[in-house]
């Protein structure tokens, strides 16, 4: 992060700035610090550094956070070492929080609560990306035209219905994943399909049917800190679904990545008509 750092040739301010400017946090503080080695980077930090820094080729942010997982992991495990004493009073109190329902899972987000779908966004919704709330999560193309068939896309609102978006629980139960399903007038229903190979890999199509079996059409709907705002998380590999290379342009794709827990992944969900 250093060598980045010196080859941008920007001061601590001017990368808090350029990060302000695409809608990004990146403390000047904060960022010293971790160039200096006196702390780990959260992963939208080091998205928001690596972006200022010239840093767009999704599969290279990729590695960048790989690496940092296993940093976080090293690190965790020597701290587990150290803390052995406290095995058994950890033990008491999660069996002791679990009695009261008050146990909530972990995520892969530097430990942020991973919590069950929320209720309150099944049925009919519009999908929004926090981002651009101006935008819906709707039927678009690939733009760079290797797959010509629907793919899931951010575009305008006022022209994303049809299809019109569904949510429904995979199987009874507060913790179950969902369905997104859109239906169109001529089309019929559509099930997004998380795809496994190229071209779109990644990308979120509609297939005829959904299943049980299947669970790349499983997504969890986990709240996101604030009111209607949700992560979509892919049950098959615990990834989030958030807008390639965090584009804020309309017709840009959804597609699945690792969780950052940044704003490109953070989706606005509300029940409509």
């Amino acid at each position: 992060m250093r060598r980045l750092k010196e080859r941008s040739g920007l001061t601590y301010r001017e990368l808090e700035q350029r990060a302000q400017a695409r809608g990004e946090v990146l403390p000047r503080s904060t960022l010293s610090d971790v160039l200096q080695r006196q702390s780990l980077p959260r992963p939208e930090l080091l998205v928001a550094f690596l972006h200022v820094c010239g840093v767009e080729d999704e599969r290279e942010i990729e590695a960048w956070l790989e690496t940092r997982i296993r940093i976080e992991g090293a690190s965790g495990s020597r701290r587990r070492l150290r803390s052995k004493p406290l095995a058994a009073a950890v033990a008491v109190i999660a069996v002791l929080l679990l009695a009261a329902g008050m146990w909530t899972l972990l995520s892969d987000d530097e430990g942020e609560p991973r919590t069950p779908a929320a209720p309150a966004v099944r049925g009919w919704v519009e999908i929004r990306p926090a981002r651009t709330p101006h935008l819906c999560l709707t039927e678009g193309r690939d733009r760079s035209g290797a797959y010509a068939s629907a793919i899931a896309a951010q575009r305008p609102c006022k022209e994303a219905r049809p299809p019109h978006t569904y949510l429904k629980p995979v199987h009874d139960g507060p913790d179950a994943p969902h369905y997104i399903e859109w239906h169109h007038p001529k089309h019929g229903r559509g099930c997004l399909t998380i795809r496994r190979s190229a071209p779109a890999k990644g990308m979120l199509e509609p297939w005829d049917a959904c299943s049980r079996s299947n669970k790349d059409q499983h997504f969890r709907v986990e709240p996101a800190g604030t009111e209607s705002r949700y992560r979509l998380r892919a049950e098959a590999t615990s990834q989030c679904i958030g807008i390639t290379a965090d584009d804020t342009r309309s017709e840009a794709e959804a597609v699945e990545k690792p969780c950052t827990g940044g704003p490109d992944q953070q989706f606005l969900i509300e029940n409509v008509a």
